[in-house]
C-alpha cells in the first residue's frame, strides 16, 4: 500500500508542511514527528523544508498555532449557537474546551506542554489572545446581563471560568479525573463547578 502523502502545491509549501504534521500527529497520537517524515509525507526534501523552519521546534510552534485556531473556531461556533448573557453560553463554551481535548488528544498536551519556550509563548498568547476573546466576551455579557452595576473584571471571570474548565480537561486529558471518584462526570462537573462560581461571583459582587 502507498503511503498518503500532503498534496504539496507549488508556493505553499509551508503551510503544506504545518497541514502535513498536524497530519502525522493527529494520526500517531504524538507530536514526536521528524522534519523527514513530514517532508515524505509533503512530497518534498528535508532540505527544502529547512528553509522554512530553523528545526522541528520551530515546525511544531506553527502547528500550535494552527491548533489554537481550530479551537478558537469551535468556540467561535458554540457563541454563535448560543445567547450572549447566559450562563448556558459560558457552560456550553466549557465543554466545548473539553471536547477539544479529548478529541485532539495531541494537541491539547502540545498547546500546554513546556518545550524550553514558555516565556515567548506567553507573549505571544497575551498578543493573540485567540479563542480566549470568546470567553471574554462571554463573561462580559454575562455581567451585564445580570448584574449591570457590578465591579468585576471580564478578563478576571474569563480567566477564573477557563482554569475551572481548563483543570478538569488537564485531568481528563491524564486520565486521573476518577481516581478518586469512579462514577465522576467530568462534562457535569465543569457544569455544577460553573454554576456554583458564577452564582458566588454575582453574590460577592458589589
Amino acid at each position: 500500500m502507498n503511503e498518503i502523502t500532503t498534496p504539496y502545491h507549488h508556493g505553499d509549501l509551508r503551510n503544506t508542511a504545518i497541514i502535513a504534521a498536524a497530519e502525522l500527529i493527529d494520526q500517531s497520537g504524538n507530536y514526536e514527528i521528524s522534519i523527514a517524515n513530514v517532508a515524505k509525507r509533503a512530497g518534498v526534501s528535508s532540505a527544502a523544508l529547512y528553509r522554512h523552519f530553523e528545526d522541528k521546534e520551530a515546525l511544531l510552534t506553527a502547528v500550535r498555532e494552527l491548533a489554537l485556531i481550530g479551537l478558537m473556531q469551535r468556540l467561535e461556533a458554540i457563541a454563535a449557537q448560543h445567547e450572549q448573557g447566559t450562563q448556558l453560553l459560558i457552560e456550553e463554551l466549557g465543554i466545548c474546551y473539553l471536547q477539544f481535548a479529548e478529541d485532539k488528544r495531541s494537541f491539547f498536551g502540545l498547546l500546554w506542554e513546556d518545550r524550553g519556550n514558555m516565556e515567548q509563548r506567553r507573549l505571544e498568547a497575551q498578543a493573540k489572545r485567540t479563542g480566549f476573546e470568546v470567553l471574554i466576551k462571554a463573561a462580559e455579557s454575562y455581567l451585564c446581563a445580570h448584574k449591570p452595576d457590578n465591579d468585576v473584571s471580564p478578563v478576571r471571570l474569563a480567566t477564573q471560568l477557563w482554569s475551572i474548565a481548563h483543570g478538569i480537561a488537564t485531568l481528563e486529558h491524564n486520565r486521573m479525573l476518577d481516581i478518586f471518584d469512579e462514577t465522576i462526570n467530568a462534562e457535569q462537573l465543569l457544569r455544577d463547578g460553573t454554576q456554583a462560581f458564577l452564582r458566588n461571583t454575582l453574590d460577592s459582587s458589589s
